[in-house]
């Protein structure tokens, strides 16, 4: 069964098989910004981004987040990983057009009070080159501090979260 969630201007949901172009825009959309150099290299060929697409659908580890007035795919949220910590490692990508402003920011905020309501982990982390700034700054406006005096490696517990959100 499908999930979605809903912000003020957003949906949030599981990815879909007919989304395939529309991750295949976002990858291009990556791999051809300034930002390509601080991620893995994305596929771009109609059959790569189907197979990539085949493989975020069902399942609730990776969410596309699209606009509410015309349903357009501006970006990825994933849920990398839970570790023996419980600790969630996330992991998010935007089309450039979205970068600035506050839709990432508004993205986030959902889905990291997703993860403490329904998922049993205790922190959130998330890697990132620090020099991405633009990838980081949603972050440290929801309350994530570097981790291991990492400025890229970021994070915010379950408490921490819970005494900001009151």
């Amino acid at each position: 069964m499908s999930k979605a969630y809903e912000t003020e201007r957003l949906i949030i949901r599981n990815y879909q098989y007919d989304d395939w172009k529309a991750i295949q825009a976002l990858a291009i959309n990556k791999e051809t910004s300034k930002f390509a150099k601080y991620d893995i290299t994305w596929p771009t060929s109609d059959d790569e981004c189907k197979k990539m697409v085949k493989f975020l659908s069902g399942t609730d580890f990776f969410w596309a987040v699209c606009l509410k007035e015309d349903g357009q795919l501006i970006g990825l949220i994933a849920f990398n990983s839970i570790d023996e910590n419980r600790m969630l490692d996330i992991g998010h990508l935007f089309h450039t057009d979205y970068l600035s402003g506050d839709i990432m920011f508004e993205a986030l905020q959902r889905m990291v009070q997703y993860v403490f309501d329904e998922l049993e982990v205790d922190r959130i982390g998330a890697h990132n080159v620090a020099e991405w700034t633009e990838q980081i700054a949603p972050l440290k406006s929801l309350g994530f501090t570097p981790i291991d005096d990492d400025p890229g490696h970021l994070g915010i517990t379950k408490e921490d979260w819970e005494k900001r959100n009151k």
